[in-house]
């Protein structure tokens, strides 16, 4: 373990108070709420009991503005069984099978925008993006312990999470997240070993605000590249020997991927405003703040490393190979930092401001490390014969602006645009827009909403640039043009929600395997892997529509999330049908004090050729076209019971109980882990 790691740990042992360690410990081993300890209270007791306020908030900010969104506290009963897997609370993703591993979504109309530094994009099950980085206010101070687990010493899991976070005064807060995750995998050489520490701190006053966090996260993950025969889950009756899922022989054996990151967050804003008396009672007025306008600064400072390294390749696993050696150490950085500074008129101080006004301009620098080329392609090496390094610089300043609205209670909405005025993204633009608008309807209220976005966007740097021993290329890619819009109804007198969305993009990029036939020594034909960026010059169009239906009857409860999607390019964008998930539950109370769900849950998804996955880049990437294999049309089952007391919330689930069916993939060599007993627990404590 080096320095950094000693001084995280040494911060979160020194963050709690011993008496509040204490207090910890004795709730774990009574197995109970101190609150809830039956025995009468002697007079000395009663006398010196407190009442421990347990109110908390939370809340996110976005990165432009500092604008404060509020959201729920993750201590969620209801659905907690499933947030530990890889395919997602409802199942919208198809994944390597391990906690952890890469994921990509089903459903187009959730997936974001590819990032500069792309590697993070098939870990969102675990990296946290500035956007949804949760901030809290607690009138006393709150942990929360989190574990997950199942499987077994070979073959499991285990992920723990703590969140810490206390108030000093009503104004300040601060706190830390500890994230740890450690998949052995049940298939051969997949394991995932990562770690997250996350401190922040926040300040919410009259005339001044701040929000401030430093995320770490190490990650490391064997690459196995999916296993050697199919046949081991689709006809193991075929094969010489029936295995464990953990002794089926898999295409790589010494690969592993592993990135390390650095990152530091900071929104800021000074408000000038005036007091304007406002009546609490008959009796009583208080003076409260209302802003006129702010100044308000943005600062964002990322470095970012990535390092794929390999030992033994096999014969016939890569098409080319562009860097000597035995060994593969391909290894990139990224540095990155950005400053806004802008002004607003806040919305509401009088009866003609009926929306607020944000403007900024801003300036960012990005710094990318890759092995050196000449320009034949090659590669220079210094005196040691190691490969040095090459560097890419880019400077852009940009310009943005919103219109908001949150107040009222009938409508609101958003416009925001950003535009790069100069540097090499210059044309860039990103405008889009939220609107809602809130109906009363049978004694309750309808939500519609719309949003729309048109962006012309420059793909990330390393669709253009990638260096390494087995991928090599250079090229300068068109800006993407995408164009949406979405309509969504909510109805919650009939717990229906109906969203209906349509994308054009022009220029779409994509990683594709292109590798190529060769001819074994055995007289058999397999093809070798290649990853290529390409880029389709037609214009694309996906539709999608997804209803999410609620059923109640007493304790009978049925949820149901189907989405429909068609693509006019499914060679270059498949995607399935149809995509399901739906969850028949009980929901009741045991000893009136014990909240019980006990249900059963389905992910399903109809045939289509899912995308294969590079562990030379870590990215997924479409098949093939010489060779396509369909994966779905298979339903995963699990049962459950999902359990909540008071500030105790567990579960056991039997994960996957219809595994015997044998055509069980999330991709191409990627099977879904077979059945497994899954458990979780979650602790609040407060004070």
């Amino acid at each position: 373990m080096n320095l950094r790691y000693l001084i995280i740990s040494i911060f979160f042992a020194l963050l709690a108070p011993s008496s509040y360690a204490q207090r910890i410990i004795s709730e774990l081993e009574t197995n109970s709420d101190m609150s809830m300890d039956a025995r009468p209270d002697s007079a000395e007791t009663k006398k010196k009991k407190k009442v421990v306020p347990n109110d908390i908030r939370a809340w996110t900010v976005d990165d432009k503005y500092g604008n404060m969104t509020d959201t729920y506290v993750d201590t969620l009963h209801h659905m907690f069984m499933n947030t530990d897997l890889p395919e997602g609370i409802e199942g919208h993703y198809n994944s390597l099978g391990n906690v952890g591993s890469p994921r990509l979504s089903r459903i187009f109309m959730e997936r974001t925008e590819i990032p500069d530094f792309m590697f993070t994009d098939p870990f969102d099950m675990f990296y946290v993006n500035t956007q949804h980085f949760r901030f809290y206010n607690t009138k006393s101070p709150f942990m929360n312990v989190t574990y997950n687990w199942n499987g077994s010493r070979d073959t499991g899991s285990d992920h723990i999470k703590a969140t810490y976070t206390n108030n000093v005064g009503k104004k300040f807060n601060f706190g830390g997240i500890f994230d740890y995750i450690y998949g052995r995998g049940y298939y051969d050489k997949q394991s995932t070993s990562y770690m997250n520490a996350s401190f922040w701190s926040s300040y919410i006053a009259d005339h001044y605000n701040l929000h401030l966090y430093y995320q770490h996260n190490y990650m490391k993950i064997a690459e196995n590249g999916g296993i050697a025969n199919e046949e081991y889950i689709t006809n193991p009756e075929n094969m010489a020997h029936e295995l464990t899922s953990n002794d089926i022989p898999t295409k790589l054996s010494q690969t592993w991927n592993r990135q390390e990151h650095d990152l530091v967050f900071l929104t800021h804003h000074y408000n000038i405003g005036f007091y304007r008396e406002e009546e609490v009672d008959s009796v009583t007025t208080r003076d409260v703040f209302v802003p006129v306008s702010k100044i308000f600064h943005t600062f964002e400072l990322r470095n970012m490393m990535r390092n794929h390294r390999a030992y033994m390749e096999p014969e016939n696993y890569h098409s080319y190979t562009y860097l000597p050696g035995d060994s593969t150490q391909d290894y990139t950085k990224y540095f990155h930092m950005k400053n806004l500074v802008g002004i607003s008129l806040c919305e509401g101080f009088n009866k003609w401001a009926l929306f607020g006004l944000n403007a900024y301009v801003g300036f960012e620098f990005n710094k990318f490390m890759l092995a050196d080329s000449t320009r034949y392609g090659g590669f220079h090496t210094n005196t040691t014969g190691l490969v040095e390094n090459q560097y890419y610089k880019e400077n852009n300043i940009l310009a943005g602006g919103q219109i908001i609205r949150t107040q009222g209670s009938t409508v609101h909405y958003n416009l925001d645009a950003e535009f790069v005025v100069a540097g090499p993204d210059i044309g860039q633009f990103d405008v889009g827009g939220h609107a809602e608008v809130n109906i009363p309807l049978l004694g309750d209220t309808a939500q519609v909403a719309l949003n729309a976005h048109i962006k012309n966007v420059s793909p990330s740097f390393y669709f253009d640039h990638y260096h390494g021993k087995h991928a090599w290329w250079d090229r300068s890619m068109d800006k993407e043009f995408r164009q949406r819009i979405e309509g969504i109804i909510d109805i919650p007198h009939t717990n229906t929600t109906i969203t209906v969305g349509v994308e054009n993009i022009k220029n779409f990029t994509y990683f594709q395997n292109n590798g190529i036939p060769v001819l074994t020594s055995d007289g058999n034909t397999v093809f070798t892997n290649n990853v290529t960026p390409m880029q389709c010059s037609d214009n694309i169009q996906v539709i999608s529509a997804n209803l999410r239906q609620y059923f109640k009857l007493g304790i009978f409860h049925w949820e149901n999330d189907v989405t429909y999607q068609t693509c006019s390019h499914n060679d270059v964008l498949p995607l399935p049908v149809v995509s399901l998930y739906t969850n028949l539950y009980l929901r009741f109370k045991i000893a009136k004090v014990l909240k019980t769900e006990f249900g059963a849950d389905m992910k399903y998804f109809t045939e289509f050729n899912a995308p294969d996955y590079s562990p030379v880049i870590g990215m997924f990437m479409n098949q093939n076209p010489q060779k396509k294999e369909k994966v779905g049309n298979y339903p995963l089952l699990s049962v459950y019971a999902n359990f909540d007391l008071k500030r105790t919330r567990f579960y056991i689930m039997y994960h996957h109980f219809n595994q015997s069916d044998g055509r069980y993939f999330w991709l191409p060599n990627y099977p879904m882990n077979p059945s497994s007993i899954r458990f979780g627990l979650s602790w609040n404590f407060y004070d």
